[in-house]
């Protein structure tokens, strides 16, 4: 299927090499299929959304610019997502990051995001809890916690975890692992 010469069926690679060779319009089909995704995660890791707006719009933006060094060897989405989690950090760096997960229940139940995993916490908890929960995930170090927001809120393997992160999968197992023993010792006290 076409649209005004654009085909939708290209995949992220082709529409990206399109980008490189000056077809400006391909950006708009990398957005339509990217933005929310992407949005949401960035919105996970910095609890502010007017700030994940734009640093979506900014990671699109550097797509755009920095299409031609784009290593075909990787996924297009690693890519982004590793633009996306460069910009978080910087701007984590110029500001304090105040919280984690966001927990507006209307969001929640549209969509569907139950924002903690089960395996840390039971299925009763209380709303003291979740926030304990928030606060804790908020100091972990950078490492584990873009690794246990990948892997646990985002659903991504571990191979895509680790592809994003520049890690090994082992690695990516091993820092869930960690993040989750330490949400368990603090909550437990």
């Amino acid at each position: 299927m076409t649209t005004g010469g654009l085909d939708i069926q290209d995949s992220d690679k082709q529409l990206l090499s399109r980008l490189c060779a000056g077809e400006n319009l391909v950006l708009d089909m990398l957005m339509e299929r990217h933005q929310e995704p992407l949005y949401n995660f960035v919105l996970r890791y910095i609890h502010d959304e007017h700030l994940a707006y734009d640093i979506v719009q900014e990671t699109f933006v550097r797509v755009y610019t920095r299409a031609t060094s784009f290593n075909p060897e990787y996924r297009f989405k690693t890519w982004l997502y590793q633009i996306a989690l460069n910009l978080c950090r910087d701007r984590g760096r110029k500001r304090a990051l105040r919280s984690f997960f966001s927990f507006d229940e209307a969001k929640e139940k549209e969509a569907g995001f139950t924002g903690y995993d089960a395996g840390i916490e039971e299925k009763n908890e209380t709303k003291d809890d979740i926030e304990l929960l928030q606060k804790e995930i908020a100091k972990l170090p950078h490492k584990l916690k873009s690794a246990l927001i990948l892997f646990s809120l985002e659903e991504k393997s571990q191979l895509e975890a680790a592809e994003i992160l520049g890690v090994s999968p082992k690695t990516i197992e091993t820092r869930i692992y960690r993040a989750k023993k330490i949400l368990k010792k603090k909550i437990k006290q």
